[in-house]
């Protein structure tokens, strides 16, 4: 036994965590796999001793924070247009990944939402030359029963048009954000 840890057996103190403890008799394991948690060796001293008093406090502890300030969102995009050089209507598929973040109020973030599919609805009618039809995504949202309603419009003609595919998991954890009711895909 060390000097620190016969002097520390012989008197008590009053504050709970003002004990001494070495390193001796330890394993030390600085591997941790975060979804079980950190794993922490508690002092031989501390397990050994019989009273019921005894002071629980970490010796050492390392933070990982990887904090979630979002979550991504999938929207598959088809459109169908007209190539002028083949002279035929062809169809093109594209996901587009957005990242919908919780860092700022709910009305930023529905706003922010609602700019980047506009925003992609444009970029594609400008891309493909789609003058005819209506495409954009309008979001509500009702402070005083905190509600929001979604309008996704698109005027789907017969040769050419925008259309959205909304991921089922990501569209659940959108509307569970939004303390919605929405049933688990």
């Amino acid at each position: 036994m060390l000097s620190i840890e016969k002097e520390n057996s012989r008197v008590a103190t009053t504050k709970p965590l003002d004990e001494l403890f070495t390193n001796v008799g330890q394993k030390f394991e600085t591997e941790t796999v975060k979804h079980e948690g950190y794993r922490f060796d508690y002092p031989l001293r501390w397990l050994r001793d019989p009273s019921v008093t005894k002071a629980v406090g970490f010796r050492r502890m390392k933070f990982i924070s990887e904090a979630i300030h979002g979550f991504p969102f999938t929207v598959g995009f088809e459109v169908r247009y007209y190539n002028k050089e083949k002279r035929t209507y062809e169809k093109f598929e594209q996901g587009k990944l957005l990242q919908v973040s919780l860092l700022v109020n709910l009305e930023t973030t529905l706003q922010a939402f609602q700019e980047k599919i506009n925003d992609i609805y444009i970029e594609y009618a400008k891309q493909y030359n789609i003058d005819e039809g209506e495409y954009h995504l309008d979001i509500l949202y009702d402070r005083k029963n905190a509600t929001v309603k979604i309008n996704r419009i698109e005027d789907l003609g017969e040769n050419v048009y925008i259309s959205t595919k909304y991921n089922n998991l990501a569209w659940y954890r959108f509307l569970r954000m939004l303390n919605q009711p929405a049933a688990y895909p």
